[in-house]
């Protein structure tokens, strides 16, 4: 099989990156009412994780067992989505114009069965509106549809993988690079097409995004084969993070996302999570590894669960086109108050 670094193990960097990801997202949201890139390292850490362990057991002969797999995740992810998504709708029924509950019932039924991206993308939904009064509160499910059709579709790419090594002796590097390659380069051209033409639609399709799940497994595979000397990767770690933070700010993602700009994102996502612990005083990992960040990325999938409603319902209630810094902040601490319950008490017994 070949010879590859340790990667088992929490990733406390990757934890982090996870949170700072996060914590832009919904600042972003909050107080820019603009896109960050933090969604696209969302996604892009969420394949690292499931390919570093897929690659794993291909590697040491251990089975796949998909069927398993797939109820692990999706036991794990839909207690905490439902919770949300319940109290949601309850909120909307009193908050809302009645005229729009009808509308509110179908985005909740898209968002449990993972299909809300489709279901704005064929709505014409603008995902830029800037009057967040308009918007709906389970607008932000588009990417965690997207995300669970990711957890269905890659299990079944990485059995492709392990059946060219297991019965047709490939090298596994090899044929992890030739499924996942091609499935990167694919969507990217695809997507680079489709944000000029439909720009849109674009943002909601899966396969305009599938290249940056892709480009997490090649980052994965390149963490097992490749370790930069520690000075690169203290470099490498700090232009990643600086990257990461001032995409919203540089990059023109109301006309030009998902497309070639999203490489910046991802990108800067590689190279932090290349850059991995550096054991050095200098190195970015040591803020990505503190205890704050650390536990904003313990809750981090309930964070981006109820900020987005939280910032929406207030909205609609006050009757405000956006939040300022004031009830913004307020609407920030209140989520990361919600998310940390929902953590604590829905998330971790389920998984435990």
């Amino acid at each position: 099989m070949g010879t590859y670094l340790e990667t088992r193990g929490f990733r406390p960097e990757v934890q982090g990156l996870r949170a700072l990801a996060v914590l832009l997202v919904v600042m972003y949201h909050v107080w820019f009412g603009k896109v960050s890139g933090g969604v696209d390292v969302f996604l892009l850490v969420s394949a690292f994780l499931l390919s570093l362990s897929n690659l794993r057991k291909i590697n040491e002969h251990k089975p796949l067992n998909l069927i398993k797999y797939w109820l692990h995740v999706f036991q794990r992810l839909m207690p905490t989505a439902g919770v949300v998504l319940l109290l949601t709708l309850l909120a909307s029924y009193f908050i809302m114009p009645a005229s729009r509950f009808a509308a509110m019932v179908a985005d909740a039924k898209a968002s449990l069965l993972y299909y809300q991206n489709w279901h704005l993308a064929f709505s014409a939904v603008d995902y830029y509106q800037q009057n967040a009064t308009l918007k709906t509160p389970f607008q932000h499910f588009w990417s965690l549809s997207m995300q669970g059709q990711i957890f269905f579709l890659w299990p079944i790419l990485f059995a492709i993988v392990a059946l060219l090594v297991r019965k047709f002796r490939f090298n596994l590097m090899g044929s992890a690079l030739m499924v996942f390659g091609t499935v990167f380069v694919a969507s990217l051209t695809w997507s680079v097409i489709s944000t000029q033409t439909q720009q849109a639609f674009a943002y909601f399709d899966t396969r305009a995004r599938l290249w940056e799940f892709a480009a997490g497994t090649l980052i994965a595979m390149g963490s097992m084969l490749w370790k930069a000397p520690r000075v690169l990767r203290i470099v490498m770690g700090w232009v990643g993070v600086v990257g990461l933070v001032s995409a919203g700010m540089v990059l023109p993602v109301e006309t030009g996302f998902p497309g070639y700009l999203a490489l910046w994102p991802i990108v800067s996502g590689a190279l932090v999570m290349l850059a991995g612990n550096t054991e050095s005083r200098f190195g970015v990992d040591r803020i990505l590894m503190s205890r704050p960040l650390l536990w904003v990325g313990e809750s981090a999938y309930a964070l981006y669960l109820v900020h987005w409603p939280l910032l929406i319902l207030y909205m609609v209630f006050t009757n405000k086109p956006h939040a300022g810094v004031v009830d913004g902040a307020l609407i920030i601490g209140v989520a990361v108050g919600l998310a940390w319950v929902l953590h604590r008490f829905v998330e971790q017994p389920l998984r435990g």
